[in-house]
């Protein structure tokens, strides 16, 4: 049976399987500076986007930097040129295609889990969630003090995935991410691939050896530049931009998209860079990354032990000295069309040749990577979204199981002018003739130098410093072509650039260093051997002193007070990168910045450290204000933490301590035409507000029937509460007199009434 037919077998089976499972569901990751969405069905992200689905607001799909779509400025954040924007997201989806070989070898099986995108149902079908927790491991507790618990040998957030296939394979996928500012921008997972022959729990296992397994990870990635779902959400030729490379760095095992020019969105960039305005650089391109940290060669095929793996015309090269299949076993760049047939017949099919042949010449890629899967740059431009990298094929008997890790990285571009001067090169970017480089494998004795370079499209990695012009392939013409830009040496780098680990191959550094517990090694000429490794990271990064949990509270005249506790002032831990020195309390617009600070506060400063708190009163602040306030710590060596304690408050006068006379206002509230409280997120300017309320009360509001019509729990250090004008149902309450009733826990009340006019 043909994999295509076995797949339309395996479709109209599992379509009679019910759900019985968990429902697909997911948790987050926002801990550092990259956030991404992470499902139990195994998805990353988005679904794998095809132009008619749209991101949803607060479920990140590599965002970077994180936390831009919940701002303040709701006007940026929902509504730019009238369309909905969701966040600085650099994923169009990502997950896991499995593959093998079932009893006897006589069908293949597959399963499905995300980064495809004609997949409607994965839980019960192809994916069977099964567990999913999120482990916070953070040195500061929510009240300020220090969490005795901490563990500095583990990652600060960490969430546990497991889902059975219907291949039979258990999968727990485990994901780490840090707040350290030179580790915040990646998050890691470990995959574990065990053979429980769990098909669709919770019926009886029946495990079985599986043979010819292949594990192929895709991720549809976009370099960050503003607008892709505001001005283009679609995949058409003119809305994935020309200058979209796909790039590969071999040295670090890193697949990650760049914009050639960097060139940023020309409508609002120069006032926003200029004036910090909704971040400030958020409209420069981003270089988002994935990049493999381990892989298991263990359970890798042997050569003649009956596999089907077919390797064409380079048999005595893909071997390696065990007899193993060199891997990857397959690296591919793909448009947007990533379609469960395409995957099956191109990535998973084992008993054909690999879509693309292996490496079989020094001169190319280098002695190295020989026998490896040839990394098919002619289509590295236009509308490379999609990238695979695939392991296998490995065998494996009933209870034995294998592991794999990856990273998702970003960074502000790929590379500094240092290095471009330099020379530093990576593969991608052009879009050369696919039939020249395929018969040509190893180029002819009169092509050298640039026209080498440009034949295999080794093209120098361009900054946003200085633009470089070089010689470019481009089907059968080479042509001069501009690279990298020069906007960062008229502006600078925004503030959510936290540490000098700026470019994507610096994070990637970053990440190999983090997992393999080994100094930190520039790859740009040192090879990263991923199968030299461990199947499980070490993680014993440098630390440093943490942010303090901060509090913000009213003051009678509207000024906002900043408290928190000197607790991490005695933090302690192993690698711990210096000792405390001072606070650095900041302000900002936008939760990504740009930040203004309000003060420098040095250890036990008496004009701010009062009771055993510090405390700072921002006098410059109106009712209505709405502020974003952080303290970060600074150890003795400069040294930052993360801005783990980023805290909207918007000005208001605070509680009263006892109930008194509570009023309205408007009262009469007209509703007028999109002037409702029915909008995303509520608008302020766009609700009634109740006044004078103590700390802790309840309102109950009643119809002039007397039906109560909402309860609303008031428990806030303000002497306001809104109120959006929605019935228990959610619905819009109707013109007319209603009356309200204010009551707090020692029994004190007071009533009033007001009139809505629609």
């Amino acid at each position: 049976m043909s994999p295509i037919k076995n797949l339309l077998y395996l479709l109209c089976l599992f379509a009679t399987i019910a759900d019985a499972q968990q429902s697909r569901s997911y948790l987050i990751h926002n801990r550092g500076m990259l956030h991404q969405t992470v499902y139990n069905t195994g998805e990353l992200g988005r679904a794998y986007d095809n132009s008619a689905l749209k991101l949803v607001p607060g479920e990140p799909s590599l965002e970077w930097p994180g936390n831009f779509a919940t701002g303040a400025s709701s006007n940026f954040v929902t509504n730019v040129d009238g369309q909905q924007y969701a966040g600085h997201n650099t994923s169009y989806g990502g997950g896991v295609q499995i593959a093998a070989d079932g009893v006897g070898g006589l069908t293949r099986l597959y399963s499905f889990c995300g980064g495809l995108n004609d997949i409607g149902l994965l839980a019960g079908v192809y994916s069977f969630p099964l567990s999913q927790q999120r482990i916070e491991n953070y040195p500061v507790l929510p009240d300020g003090s220090l969490n005795p618990a901490y563990n500095p040998n583990e990652a600060e957030e960490k969430i546990i995935t497991k889902w059975a296939t219907s291949v039979g394979l258990t999968v727990t996928r485990t994901s780490r991410a840090w707040s350290f500012p030179d580790y915040d921008d990646f998050i890691i997972y470990e995959y574990e691939f065990e053979n429980t022959g769990d098909m669709n729990p919770p019926a009886p296992a029946s495990p079985a050896r599986l043979k010819d397994i292949l594990i192929n990870f895709s991720h549809g990635l976009v370099g960050g530049e503003f607008g892709y779902e505001r001005v283009y959400n679609s995949w058409s030729n003119t809305a994935i931009v020309p200058n979209l490379n796909a790039r590969w760095d071999r040295q670090r095992w890193l697949e990650y998209a760049l914009n050639r020019t960097g060139n940023p969105e020309p409508k609002y960039f120069g006032e926003w860079a200029t004036t910090g305005k909704n971040g400030g650089g958020l409209l420069s391109p981003q270089a988002p990354g994935y990049m493999v940290l381990y892989y298991d060669t263990t359970h890798i095929v042997h050569k003649g032990d009956g596999t089907r793996v077919v390797i064409t015309g380079a048999d005595t090269v893909s071997w390696d000295v065990n007899g193993h299949v060199k891997q990857p076993y397959s690296l591919i760049i793909e448009t947007q069309v990533m379609t469960t047939v395409k995957v099956v017949r191109d990535f998973l099919d084992i008993s054909t040749a690999r879509k693309y042949s292996v490496s079989t010449s020094a001169n190319v890629f280098g002695a190295d990577w020989v026998g490896r899967a040839w990394f098919n740059w002619h289509q590295s431009v236009p509308q490379a979204i999609g990238r695979d990298y695939c392991f296998g094929p490995y065998n494996l008997n009933p209870g034995e199981k294998f592991h794999i890790t990856v990273a998702e990285v970003c960074g502000y571009g790929a590379a500094r002018p240092a290095e471009t001067d330099a020379g530093v090169k990576d593969v991608g970017g052009s879009n050369g003739n696919q039939a020249l480089a395929e018969s040509a494998i190893e180029p002819p004795a009169s092509v050298t130098g640039n026209a080498q370079d440009s034949l295999f499209a080794f093209y120098t990695v361009p900054n946003y410093w200085v633009p470089k012009k070089q010689n470019e392939l481009n089907k059968n013409s080479v042509n001069t072509t501009l690279y990298g830009s020069d906007y960062l040496s008229r502006y600078s780098l925004p503030d959510y650039v936290n540490s000098n680990v700026v470019t994507v191959r610096e994070v990637a550094d970053r990440a190999i260093q983090a997992y393999t517990n080994t100094a930190l090694v520039n790859h740009d000429s040192v090879q990263y051997w991923p199968e030299k490794y461990s199947e499980h990271g070490v993680y014993a990064l440098p630390i440093p002193v943490p942010a303090p949990g901060i509090t913000i509270e009213n003051t009678s005249s509207g000024e906002n007070r900043i408290v928190w506790g000197p607790q991490v002032e005695s933090f302690t831990a192993p690698r711990l990168q210096g000792t405390f020195d001072h606070y650095e309390l900041s302000r900002a617009t936008q939760s990504i910045g740009p930040w203004t600070k309000l003060a420098t506060i040095s250890k036990r400063d008496p004009v701010y450290f009062v009771d055993g708190k510090y405390q700072f009163l921002d006098k410059n602040t109106h009712i209505g204000d709405q502020f974003y306030y952080s303290v970060v710590s600074v150890d003795n060596k400069g040294n930052r933490s993360g801005r783990t304690n980023v805290i909207l408050h918007q000005s208001t006068i605070g509680s009263e301590l006892t109930l008194k006379e509570v009023f309205v206002a408007p009262n009469p509230f007209i509703v007028k035409s999109g002037y409702s409280g029915i909008s995303t997120g509520g608008d302020i300017n766009a609700s009634l507000r109740f006044y004078n309320l103590p700390k802790v009360c309840t309102i109950r509001i009643y119809s002039f029937s007397g039906q109560l019509v909402q309860t609303v729990e008031h428990n806030a250090d303000q002497n306001s509460e809104s109120y959006f004008q929605l019935t228990r149902n959610f619905q819009l309450i109707a013109s007319g007199v209603y009356f309200y009733s204010v009551s707090t826990p020692d029994g004190a009340r007071t009533h009033g009434k007001f009139i809505i006019i629609n």
